[in-house]
């Protein structure tokens, strides 16, 4: 049986971390070191740690990438594979032992940090995963599988990187024995069609209704559910995290209640409100936020 290592952190990497609890001998998973959450700021594990705990996969959490070739240096190994783990893999552990990456493009569109988020922000009519072979570049490494969909007019970043997560479990399943082998070629990146995903900050996430509205759109499915498009509602912070494109000519911003829903406007057309947060309030359908508002809608800024 083929013997595997895996790095990965994120929700988004478990469906890759069973394939491979399933298919191989996992020996490994490493993944990033707990983080403080919430209000306690409790050290809170990775979604992917939480998983190899529960399978009985023994986890390693160096605190660094110089940490790293140390804990894979004793392994008796044939892949590592990696998949949203969040750190730079040394470059002495490549020359090594060596690594693929799964990730969530259709490279070499959208190397980086956010390709998720950044194909849906720029209205890409599909998405996908790509099983690569990792350099030290950024995502720079030759391709040894893909595979693409389309993406939805309404998928959130969320939602997608969801399809993307198990499409990359199967894509990596079908190919674990030819990886293993040697038998997969890899195909060069055209760095010419390359284009960048940076990470997403929370400021970016702010939305501009002088934008026209299937750009508004798409920025409250690319930030959906994080960090959340937001704007500013009677002076605080609302968040919008569902809305779609309707035909209408308003002042960009101005808020106006109907019997169709709750619109806003925006540059060529406006944005009827699906699912909001008020600020000091749970996620709520805009129906029910519209119900405990008093008084003129106002505008959002």
């Amino acid at each position: 049986m083929i013997r595997t290592a895996f790095l990965g952190t994120p929700r988004s990497a478990v469906p890759a971390l069973e394939t491979l609890a399933a298919l191989t001998d996992l020996r490994l998973v490493v993944t990033r070191p707990d983080r403080p959450r919430g209000r306690s700021r409790r050290p809170v594990p990775s979604e992917t740690k939480s998983r190899a705990v529960e399978i009985g996969i023994p986890v390693s959490q160096p605190a660094d990438s110089q940490h790293l070739d140390s804990v894979l240096a004793p392994l008796d190994i044939d892949v590592i594979v990696a998949a949203a783990y969040g750190m730079l893999i040394p470059p002495a552990v490549l020359a090594r032992l060596g690594a693929v990456n799964l990730h969530f493009s259709l490279l070499p569109r959208w190397r980086g940090a956010a390709p998720v988020q950044r194909a849906v922000l720029a209205g890409d009519p599909a998405a996908g995963v790509t099983l690569m072979q990792m350099e030290e570049g950024l995502d720079t490494g030759g391709i040894l599988a893909a595979w693409g969909t389309s993406i939805g007019w309404d998928e959130t970043a969320g939602s997608l990187t969801d399809r993307l997560a198990a499409g990359g479990a199967e894509l990596l399943g079908r190919n674990l024995e030819a990886l293993a082998a040697g038998a997969l070629t890899p195909i060069p990146q055209d760095a010419s069609r390359a284009t960048w995903a940076p990470p997403v900050s929370t400021a970016e996430a702010r939305l501009d209704f002088t934008r026209p509205a299937v750009e508004v759109v798409r920025a409250v499915r690319a930030f959906c559910p994080r960090p959340g498009a937001h704007t500013t509602w009677r002076g605080e912070r609302f968040k919008i995290y569902g809305g779609r494109v309707v035909h209408g000519d308003m002042e960009p911003g101005r808020l106006e209640a109907g019997p169709a829903g709750v619109r806003v406007g925006a540059a060529e057309g406006c944005v009827e409100l699906l699912e909001v947060q008020p600020a000091g309030a749970r996620k709520m359908e805009v129906g029910r936020w519209l119900l405990g508002v008093r008084g003129d809608l106002g505008r959002l800024e």
